[in-house]
């Protein structure tokens, strides 16, 4: 899930953090991934991608990216039975497109706020779709 991490040093990408206005205070904007196992869970981290300070939330590359290090970190015998989680910056077409993919096995659950907007289309989808 994304975060923000202050960074007081010369590192790469850098930028400035315009998550939190007026500072304009420079740093990462962390992508991770952790691993938890139920209700015993560790939940130690898979993957963390240090993006660009002004990187978005939503950017489905990076999601992809930060789930194939993540499964990758996985014994190959449990790379079926996951569950991937995320929250509303997950949420792209793109993104739930690569988990869905034909031959992948992966159960997914992505959060959105429902904006009245939606609320009002849902019950307009067809019970097929």
């Amino acid at each position: 899930m994304p975060s923000q991490t202050r960074c007081r040093s010369v590192v790469l990408n850098i930028l400035i953090w315009w998550k939190i206005p007026p500072t304009k205070t420079y740093g990462h904007h962390p992508l991770t991934v952790f691993a938890d196992h139920g209700a015993e869970g560790t939940g130690e981290a898979l993957a963390v991608l240090l993006q660009a300070g002004n990187a978005g939330s939503n950017t489905a590359a990076d999601h992809i990216e930060a789930t194939r290090l993540a499964l990758a970190q996985l014994p190959r015998h449990l790379r079926r039975r996951v569950l991937v989680r995320a929250d509303s910056g997950g949420g792209t077409h793109e993104f739930l497109a690569w988990l869905t993919r034909p031959g992948r096995r992966l159960a997914y659950s992505v959060g959105f706020t429902i904006t009245e907007e939606i609320a009002g289309a849902i019950p307009k989808v067809p019970a097929h779709a």
